[in-house]
Formats: structure tokens, C-alpha cells, sequence
């Protein structure tokens, strides 16, 4: 028999609940495409992709199913529309939680690179709800020990030579006192990463402390799915550029001027940066379009990931960040 209107109105304005999570949790298209973008997908294809979903459980008058019935439908319904690559890696982001241990990202870069705006955009994207810039944790360390101890910490990154404990004999200023300011942050950033493992949190740590060869990472190897990026922007006038788009964005609050006298500074701490990813193997992106480096990140996530469920905890390496001394 032939569906009137009444009986398709009806159909389509049924709620679909989830009903192995309790109270029977609706379905959310918004909930659906965040899960989705994690594949790399764009926001505006992976809406499509959730609203298709929506559209194939209620034509089917599919209003109650599990979890795991509706990653299966979601990988059949990638796999049709968009490819096996981006289906296989919507189940494998999925299937993270199978680990029993969190995914903590580290974002690292020179000041003015874009981390804090990429970061961002990638929790949304990983729908990852902690977000730690190392500059707060900069600051709750600033405030809670002495000041003896705080020397280091004072300035930014890129003045932090002008607060150096004692003086040295020799090495550029600069570069020294990034040096001192960021193995006082470490200690804070360590402290967050044990954190999140305690909790089995997916997190996002980014800073210009975020630093090759700085964060000891062996003893988290088998409790956590560990991956770091350095981003970098290798055109001066675009990395000058960001700086004024803050200006503009923050109301003066970050003034372009503050920035640009310093920028020889913040230049060098680049390249000492990125001189230490290649150093260590760490994963450098050269930013220029954000779109594009969000991809290149996902990629990378992808790789990290294909590789965690190849490789038996067991038999990972102790460390595959080394700590510098």
C-alpha cells in the first residue's frame, strides 16, 4: 500500500535513539558529522554524509539501534559515498577507544605560526573537549611557586633571555633563554599528559613549549596514543601577517607593533625549533592555508594511528620522543 502524506509525516518526525546508552541517547546529525570530520572530511560534506544517515534510518523505519549498528551503517554509508580510505579511517578513529588509552596531541611553534586557531579547529574537528595552551600553564606555575623559582618563567618565549637564572658564557641569548623558560614548562606540560592518561582524556597541548627533544614521553608510550607536530610558517611576510589579523581579532590586546620588533627573535626560535623536529622526527607542517594543514595533521593522525593498532604495546620502543638533556 502506498504511504500517504499523515503516514510519512509521522515517520519522519520520530525521534531515532541510541538504546544501549541510557536514557536512549537521540541521534544528532551535529554529534554524527563531528565524528566524521575526524576523518579529514569537510564540515559541509560530512553534514551531507550525517544527514544521509538520518534519511536511510528513517526510510527504513530504523528508530532504535546500538552503537555499534550505527558505526556499521556509518562506514557502509562512507564507503558508498565517499571511498573505502575515509570509511576505514572513521573506523579507526572509532575504534580508539577499543585502546583503552587516550590520544594526546602536541602542537608545537614559534610564536605567531597559527597553533592556538589550528588547535582549536582540530578539537572541534576530534570533538576533543580539553585544549591546554602552555602559556596558561606557564602562568599557574607563575602563581603558585616561589619567586626564586620563577625567573625562568617570566616574558614570552621570545624574550625569555632577558630573565636567564644566571648569566652564561657563551650561546645566543635568545635561544638560551627559550631553552630555560621551556624546561620549566615541561615539568607542568608532563604533569597534564601523566593527568590525562590517569583519566583516559583525549587532550591537545600547544605552545611554543611544546619542544622536539623536551618532553619525555617513555614512560606514557603504553598508556597513551602519543603524536607531535611542529608548525611552522617559512614565508616572513605571512607569519608578519598573523600577527596583524591578532591585532585586529584580539582589539589591540596583542598589538602588531609588540610582535614585529621582536620578530628576528621569534624567527630564530624557529629555526631552532624546527632544526630540533628534524633532529628528532617529529612532524613539521608548514602552514599557509588552514584547511590544508587541519589535512595534513588528520593525515598524520591517521599514519599515528594505523601504526598503534599494528604495533603490540609490548613491543613499541621506549621512547620515540627522545628528552634532551
Amino acid at each position: 500500500m502506498k504511504e500517504n502524506n499523515h503516514q510519512k509525516s509521522n515517520r519522519e518526525s520520530k525521534n531515532i535513539v541510541i538504546s544501549d546508552k541510557m536514557p536512549g541517547l537521540p541521534y544528532s546529525k551535529g554529534i554524527m558529522a563531528s565524528s566524521i570530520m575526524a576523518t579529514g572530511l569537510a564540515p559541509d560534506i560530512a553534514y551531507k554524509v550525517a544527514g544521509d544517515i538520518e534519511n536511510y534510518l528513517k526510510q527504513n523505519e530504523i528508530f532504535s539501534l546500538t552503537v555499534k549498528r550505527l558505526r556499521n551503517i556509518t562506514y557502509r554509508t562512507l564507503k558508498e559515498r565517499v571511498g573505502d580510505e575515509v570509511a576505514e579511517r572513521y573506523l579507526r578513529w572509532q575504534s580508539l577507544g577499543r585502546l583503552g588509552k587516550p590520544l594526546i596531541i602536541l602542537i608545537g611553534g614559534a610564536t605567531g605560526v597559527g597553533k592556538s586557531t589550528i588547535s582549536a579547529q582540530l578539537a572541534n574537528r576530534l570533538s576533543i573537549t580539553r585544549l591546554v595552551s602552555t602559556d596558561i600553564i606557564r602562568e599557574v606555575m607563575r602563581a603558585s611557586i616561589s619567586e626564586k623559582l620563577i625567573r625562568p618563567l617570566r616574558g614570552s618565549s621570545y624574550n625569555a633571555g632577558q630573565n636567564l637564572s644566571y648569566p652564561l658564557p657563551g650561546g645566543d641569548p635568545v635561544i638560551l633563554g627559550f631553552r630555560e623558560q621551556t624546561l620549566a614548562v615541561v615539568v607542568g606540560v608532563q604533569a597534564v599528559m601523566r593527568r590525562a592518561v590517569d583519566e583516559c582524556t583525549h587532550i591537545i597541548i600547544e605552545g611554543a613549549h611544546i619542544c622536539p627533544g623536551y618532553i619525555d614521553i617513555s614512560n606514557l608510550v603504553n598508556g597513551a596514543v602519543v603524536m607531535q607536530v611542529v608548525i611552522t610558517v617559512d614565508n616572513l611576510q605571512l607569519h608578519k601577517d598573523h600577527f596583524l589579523i591578532r591585532d585586529i581579532e584580539t582589539r589591540g590586546s596583542r598589538p602588531f607593533l609588540k610582535y614585529i620588533l621582536n620578530i628576528d627573535s621569534i624567527r630564530k626560535i624557529q629555526g631552532y625549533i624546527v632544526s630540533l623536529a628534524q633532529e628528532h622526527g617529529v612532524k613539521i607542517v608548514n602552514s599557509y592555508n588552514l584547511d590544508l594543514t587541519l589535512n595534513e595533521i588528520l593525515d598524520y593522525m591517521n599514519e599515528v594511528l594505523v601504526r598503534e593498532f599494528e604495533v603490540p604495546a609490548g613491543q613499541k620502543a621506549a621512547s620515540q620522543i627522545p628528552l634532551r638533556a
